[in-house]
């Protein structure tokens, strides 16, 4: 006890002597001079509540002085931070003194901690609160210890899964009717202490048990775990929380228009279940609504294509030359849904190059922009490709779509272009920045085609017969907000690793243009085994594409909040150099 006297008289030091009991929220009436008292309330859990399981912590702290950062305190004990400015309407209305100009509208917070990191029986739970318009003496940050109260640890009982459901969002408070259509994402987030039931397939994808259900009808099993940065800072204790997110990719168009409810159950270890959410949603497909859906797998936004031999472009207005050009790909998938199956599914899928239509799959007639097979597409192992075409199997997909099994067993379409050709002898490519198009030629009477993507690439010559490497990063993705220690993953391979080049030796990392780090041969995330990538690309010269894979993590917490730029280089054993991929990314670490 003698501990919480000494912060009990900081608290009462601090708040200036006003009345503000510990774990109450003061009532009083509005005033229109500036408030001066602190209005606080933990919410959850309730004085003496019995706890157990994940044990969240919510709550709200209105303050003149303004509030820097709230913190948990068990038994004494100053423990992590919670997840403040979060948006609370009610409070705004209740006290509306507090509200002035200038005034910060989201005064929530939210934390949680494990109850198995303590034994069973009484604990004492509370916010250590910092304010951040006024120091202690010392020069000190003025703090203090709000909340006290006692709660219960019960350790014996099971705590089913917590979760929510982002997509399709409340109406209740969105304020409008939620309408869905054709293949619609239904995303959201689970957790739990003992973990989610999954198990995983002979593909290696894991399949956990987080069930949609339409009309109380089980129609799939979530994709997980995904990334959730955010379920990471509001359960810090929990361990997968920054991977607790799920996505079912929901075909619509096999109901019937109108009313129905969509919910999410996830199940854990311990054979506890849970309705996550429930929405009430109306599914409206008709021609207006549907349309094809997929993506462009290669190049990466901003990736880069080369010619090589450019001072001497011999043979150059003969196209696919593998010998003295150089071949770059596209790939993708695509399918299409209709609630009519007249109009459903994809005729062709056709390639642009800055807006020019080049390759056609369906192009029989058109060698030049049709279908070819057999195609050399690297000049050192002669690697062949059957190109410009649609229909490729994509067994990856069916984890993705398991509402489509038969359309998405063969969505993939693969083009092959010279670029050597495109860039000298039809000018359709030129040096630096061009844009590639992708369009799916759909049965749909309404909406013939869909753009797919108008992907930035870089064209570029390689004047020393070394074509540089090429890769991609899984994670982070595009302005995607990253904090502390962060992993930064992805693969990377040299094509030409196998005549006389002896592959990738160094991996150089950069943020804003400063080296950051290395990843070097012998290091035990570099050259990691990557048969994703060679199952996506097969003709890139093993056994480089059978250990592709790297990871290097990054402190962002060495860097200020904001957008920055991530660049990797990579050098061969030739010593050339090559920035393979670049990325902007928002380090949220709040300093």
């Amino acid at each position: 006890m003698k501990a919480w006297g000494k912060y009990a008289l900081l608290a009462v030091f601090l708040l200036g002597f006003s009345a503000v009991e510990a774990s109450t929220v003061r009532r009083r009436a509005a005033s229109p001079g500036p408030p001066t008292e602190t209005v606080f309330a933990i919410e959850t859990p309730a004085p003496g509540a019995t706890v157990f399981g994940i044990v969240e912590v919510k709550g709200f702290v209105l303050d003149p002085r303004g509030v820097s950062n709230i913190r948990l305190v068990i038994d004494g004990v100053v423990r992590h931070a919670v997840d403040m400015n979060q948006p609370r309407e009610d409070l705004r209305r209740k006290y509306p003194g507090f509200f002035g100009e200038g005034a910060p509208a989201d005064v929530g917070f939210s934390g949680s901690f494990l109850a198995s990191a303590l034994s069973s029986g009484e604990h004492t739970l509370a916010i250590e609160v910092t304010f951040a318009a006024t120091t202690a003496p010392g020069g000190e940050p003025a703090k203090a210890i709000l909340g006290v109260r006692t709660i219960v640890v019960d350790n014996t009982r099971n705590q089913p899964p917590l979760g929510g459901l982002d997509n399709p969002g409340d109406p209740s408070t969105g304020g409008m009717q939620v309408y869905l259509s054709g293949v619609y994402p239904i995303t959201g987030w689970a957790l739990d202490d003992q973990g989610i039931r999954q198990t995983t397939g002979a593909d290696g994808k894991v399949r956990a048990d987080i069930e949609v259900l339409v009309d109380g009808r089980v129609v799939g099993q979530a994709m997980y775990p995904l990334p959730r940065p955010d379920i990471a800072n509001a359960y810090p204790d929990v361990p997968g929380s920054g991977s607790s997110g799920f996505q079912l990719n929901l075909d619509t168009t096999r109901f019937a228009n109108g009313m129905h409810r969509v919910a999410v159950r996830a199940w854990d270890t311990a054979g506890e279940s849970r309705i996550l959410a429930e929405r009430e949603v109306y599914f409206q497909n008709h021609e207006g609504t549907s349309r094809a859906l997929g993506a462009v797998d290669w190049p990466p936004a901003g990736g880069l294509f080369y010619a090589k031999l450019c001072s001497f472009p011999l043979s150059r207005y003969e196209e696919y030359d593998f010998v003295y050009h150089h071949l770059d790909w596209i790939s993708g998938w695509v399918l299409d849904v209709n609630e009519n199956n007249a109009f459903e599914g994809v005729v062709a899928v056709e390639l642009l190059l800055n807006g020019v239509s080049v390759k056609k799959t369906d192009a029989w007639g058109d060698s030049s922009r049709g279908p070819r097979y057999q195609l050399p597409l690297l000049t050192a192992l002669g690697a062949k490709v059957d190109a410009n075409i649609y229909g490729i199997e994509r067994p990856d997909l069916l984890y993705q779509f398991p509402n489509l099994p038969y359309d998405a067993q063969r969505a993939g379409f693969f083009f092959v272009i010279d670029t050597n050709y495109e860039l000298f002898g039809t000018n359709r490519l030129h040096p630096g920045l061009n844009y590639i198009s992708v369009l799916a030629h759909r049965k749909h009477s309404t909406t013939p085609f869909t753009l797919l993507a108008n992907r930035p690439v870089f064209v570029g010559c390689d004047h020393n017969a070394n074509i540089p490497t090429i890769g991609n990063l899984d994670k982070p993705g595009w302005h995607e907000p990253v904090k502390g220690l962060y992993t930064v993953k992805g693969w990377a391979v040299d094509t030409n690793a196998s005549s006389g080049n002896y592959g990738i030796t160094r991996l150089n990392f950069y943020v804003d243009g400063i080296l950051d780090g290395s990843l070097v041969i012998g290091d035990p995330t570099f050259a990691m085994d990557s048969p994703d990538v060679k199952a996506l690309y097969p003709w890139l010269p093993a056994p480089y594409v059978e250990h592709a894979r790297f990871e290097y993590v990054l402190d962002t917490s060495k860097y200020s909040d904001g957008i920055h730029t991530l660049v990797v280089e990579a050098v061969d054993g030739q010593s050339f150099k090559n920035q393979f991929i670049q990325r902007q990314v928002v380090f949220n670490n709040l300093n």
